[in-house]
């Protein structure tokens, strides 16, 4: 992000070193420091109703409020209508009782959803209000992140706009860290504990001593939380930042999932009475190509430490029994890991296609296909939101076209740094982007093979007369902004992939990227092998 767009929306009267000693924030931050990044904090007023920040925009500050309420929330898009009826394959399918997919799965009403702010909000209701003390664009502020969410004030109020450097600063600041800390406690993590998986039904008064008891800890962007082998201290939750989970296999590493605020990891070698079973490591936002340097993030975490955990395993059954169904699903899926690990050497073609991260590849036959259109057609119908997943361009291999439909990566990147948490790795190895995707687009631009698509969707405006509050409870947006969408192999469909289905020629394939290039490990050369292919018709 260049210096511009900087100076561009850091608005607002600067503050003296001597005008921020009168807040209580900045009390034990030495008067050398704040003299040392002149300008860095400027005083901000917004009336009811102004947009402080809007969701999916690029962002470099951190806003403190001093005076005033302001509303917090995340806008649904609404879904473009569905354009066509799709190709005849289609619609015979339709016929005969093949249902359309949704755009994304539903979820419990209670369910937390992650936003860059000292609260978090719930999927039945994807708002709620901040007031003095709240802080809200952490993570733009330290990582360049899209903003999370939209903020409007609901009263008159004054902020504090705050750079990096200063942020930096005030982190180090034990009064300012004791201040967020205790807000995180009382307001967040209080929420987090109860909408844990493992924790769900838990008294209230454990939940309280779990509160109390429990350690606020944080670590380096690279730095080991744990190493496989290790013995176990604690099981952790993670309160801000990312965490990158792996494990050693003959013939390298591999990552497992990238865990992000809410999620909890550390619970099989407690459980088990082992040692760690996989290597977690704090990770950082990747910085976009063409944006600001910047030094790496921390990641910070709740330690329960192993007699809190001990306690609670022995004192409630229905947690033990969720434990084990956690800890044998990841194990199981370490097992499967080691099954689809690729071998190490491959031609330098494969690896330059990036084919050797594909654990599920679509493929098609160029000497079978027709050019018919019905599979992009049939991706278009299988879907309630009328997008296509299925963009026939790509490399070639040999005969094959590989499209830029999801892979399935072995390492997926575009799960790094989303800013609400709406992109997961489902059970079945698809990525799954989920309804309150904010359209910022990280997701898109981080994937390496084009695999995710942006799209322009219809919106609901609003004229200026309508109160933002309405705006924020009923979920409909202020402006213009994108959906990503990715392949998800249809997976509930009987039929399979709609794509494969509807092919005539069967020359629209799905394969193992491991047994692909198992029997394709020499292809013979091809002449259009060494450029990009397009089959948009």
């Amino acid at each position: 992000m260049g210096k511009a767009m900087i100076t561009a929306e850091f608005e607002g009267v600067a503050l003296t070193p001597e005008e921020l000693k009168r807040f209580d924030i900045f009390a034990d931050v030495q008067e050398a420091l704040l003299k040392k990044f002149p300008g860095t904090v400027r005083r901000r007023e917004f009336e009811p109703g102004e947009v402080v920040c809007r969701q999916g925009e690029g962002g470099t500050t951190a806003f403190y409020i001093v005076e005033g309420r302001c509303r917090i929330f995340i806008a649904r898009p609404e879904e473009e209508r569905r354009r066509g009826r799709g190709g005849l394959i289609a619609r015979i399918g339709a016929l005969f009782g093949q249902p359309r997919l949704a755009a994304s799965p539903k979820h419990d009403p209670d369910k937390l959803v992650p936003i860059d702010a000292t609260v978090d909000l719930v999927y039945g209701r994807l708002a709620s209000t901040l007031g003095p003390g709240d802080v809200f664009g952490e993570m733009s502020c330290l990582n360049y992140a899209p903003r999370s969410a939209t903020v409007v004030a609901e009263t008159p109020c004054v902020m504090l706009e705050i750079l990096r450097n200063m942020y930096e600063t005030l982190m180090r600041s034990k009064t300012f860290k004791s201040r967020m800390d205790e807000i995180y406690r009382q307001r967040a993590l209080d929420n987090h504990l109860k909408n844990v998986w493992l924790f769900e039904g838990l008294p209230r008064d454990t939940i309280e001593k779990l509160k109390q008891s429990a350690e606020l800890v944080s670590f380096d962007a690279g730095t080991t939380i744990f190493q496989e082998g290790d013995q176990a201290d604690g099981m952790y939750l993670i309160r801000r930042g990312q965490v990158r989970v792996s494990k050693t296999f003959p013939g390298g590493e591999r990552r497992l999932a990238y865990l992000t605020r809410g999620d909890c990891f550390g619970e099989i070698a407690l459980l088990r009475k082992g040692v760690r079973t996989a290597t977690c490591v704090a990770d950082d936002h990747p910085v976009i190509e063409g944006s600001a340097k910047r030094p790496p993030s921390r990641v910070e975490l709740v330690k329960i430490k192993t007699d809190d955990f001990n306690a609670i395993v022995a004192a409630f059954p229905d947690v033990r029994a969720r434990l084990e169904i956690l800890a044998e699903r990841r194990l199981t899926e370490q097992v499967e890991a080691r099954v689809m690990i690729t071998p190490t050497v491959h031609s330098r073609r494969v690896e330059e296609l990036g084919l050797i991260q594909g654990q599920n590849l679509m493929i098609i036959d160029l000497e079978k296909c027709t050019r018919c259109d019905q599979c992009a057609q049939a991706c278009v119908a299988a879907h309630d939101d009328g997008l296509s997943r299925l963009i026939r361009e790509g490399p070639r291999f040999d005969k094959y076209l590989v499209p830029a439909s999801c892979r399935m990566c072995l390492d997926p990147v575009c799960m790094i740094g989303c800013p609400v948490g709406s992109i997961r790795k489902a059970k079945d190895l698809n990525i799954v982007i989920e309804d309150w995707c904010v359209g910022c687009g990280k997701c898109a631009r981080q994937c390496p093979y084009n695999s995710i698509q942006m799209h322009p969707l219809e919106r609901i405006r609003k004229s200026d007369s309508e109160s933002t509050r309405t705006l924020a409870e009923s979920g409909e947006v202020i402006e213009v902004t994108d959906r990503a969408v990715v392949c998800d192999q249809c997976t509930d469909l009987p039929t399979g992939p709609a794509c494969v289905y509807a092919c005539p020629h069967d020359a629209a394939q799905r394969v193992n990227a491991r047994d692909f290039l198992g029997a394709h490990r020499h292809p013979a050369p091809h002449p259009s092998s060494i450029r990009e292919t397009s089959m948009r018709a």
